[in-house]
């Protein structure tokens, strides 16, 4: 049998409070390092606003791709909620997909490549 395209990755649909926390955990063990080391830690009240914070800072420490970066943060800002995420590998490089929900309860996703993570994780292990 023919092997195509290799996925594998984590993700969840949860709360505020628990989809950052899960998210925070799987993103340090996929780049072996902290969170809180490369970037400062996030407010410790949790709600969607901040919820929403996390994430856009996320994206943009993360990629090197502007209009990602401007995409992301105009759909995150917009969205009256995250629902979950997928994290997952896709031929070596690192892809986020976030789940938004906005206020006609109409949802959407958003993919994004995140590079600078992917680049660390490689100098990680070398």
């Amino acid at each position: 049998m023919k092997n195509g395209a290799n996925v594998s990755g984590v993700g969840c649909f949860a709360k505020g409070n628990t989809l950052q926390h899960m998210f925070r955990k799987v993103l340090e063990n996929f780049i072996l390092l902290k969170y809180e080391d490369i970037c400062p830690p996030a407010e410790r009240l949790l709600n969607n606003n901040n919820v929403k914070r996390f994430f856009r800072s996320v994206i943009r420490l993360g990629t090197e791709r502007p209009d990602q970066m401007d995409r992301a943060s105009e759909l995150v800002f917009t969205a009256t909620k995250i629902n979950g995420f997928y994290l997952g590998l896709n031929k070596q490089s690192l892809h986020l997909i976030v789940f938004l929900q906005n206020a006609g309860r109409r949802r959407t996703k958003f993919i994004i490549r995140l590079d600078k993570f992917t680049r660390l994780r490689g100098n990680r292990l070398h």
